[in-house]
C-alpha cells in the first residue's frame, strides 16, 4: 500500500519544523550562558553574539515559515475564527515583537555593556533578559498544547 501524502501534510511537517527551529534553541540559552560565565567573562559576549546570529537569522525565517505556513493551513482546513487558530496568529505576531523589539536589542547591547567590561549594565540587561525569557517560553508551550489540544472547538 502506498501512502497518500498530500500537500496539506508537508506544510503541516515544516509548520512544525519551524517552531522546533525558531523557538527550541531559546530554552537552552540559560544553560549556554550559565555555562560561559563559569568558562570566564570572556565567554559570556561570545553566546551572546552566537544567540543574536541565531535569533537574527535562523529564528527569524523560520517565525515567517510559521506564520505563512500557518495561514495555509488554517485556509485550507480550519477557520480563521477558531479559537486555536486566533491563538497561534496572536502567539507568533507576539513573539515577533518580542524577539525584534526586546530580545535582539537588549542581547546587542548585552554584548557591548559585557565586551566593554560593563559589568554591573550587562547584568542588570541580563536581568530583564531572565525574566521576559520565561514569558515567552511560556507563550510557545501553552501555543503548542492549544494547537494540539485545540480547546473551545
Amino acid at each position: 500500500m502506498v501512502a497518500a501524502v498530500q500537500f496539506f501534510d508537508v506544510v503541516l511537517f515544516f509548520h512544525i519544523l519551524a517552531v522546533v527551529l525558531a523557538f527550541g534553541p531559546s530554552f537552552a540559552y540559560a544553560v549556554f550562558f550559565a555555562v560561559a560565565a563559569r568558562t570566564g567573562p570572556g565567554a559570556l559576549p561570545a553566546v551572546g553574539r552566537g544567540v543574536l546570529a541565531w535569533d537574527r537569522g535562523v529564528g527569524t525565517l523560520a517565525m515567517i515559515v510559521i506564520l505563512a505556513s500557518g495561514i495555509y493551513l488554517t485556509a485550507d482546513r480550519f477557520e480563521f475564527g477558531d479559537f486555536f487558530v486566533s491563538w497561534g496568529m496572536a502567539a507568533i505576531l507576539l513573539l515577533f515583537a518580542l524577539v525584534h523589539g526586546f530580545f535582539i536589542p537588549s542581547t546587542r547591547r548585552y554584548v557591548e555593556a559585557a565586551e566593554a567590561g560593563r559589568e554591573e549594565e550587562a547584568q542588570r540587561i541580563a536581568d530583564r533578559l531572565n525574566r521576559v525569557g520565561p514569558i515567552a517560553g511560556l507563550v510557545v508551550v501553552l501555543t503548542i498544547y492549544v494547537m494540539t489540544a485545540k480547546p473551545f472547538a
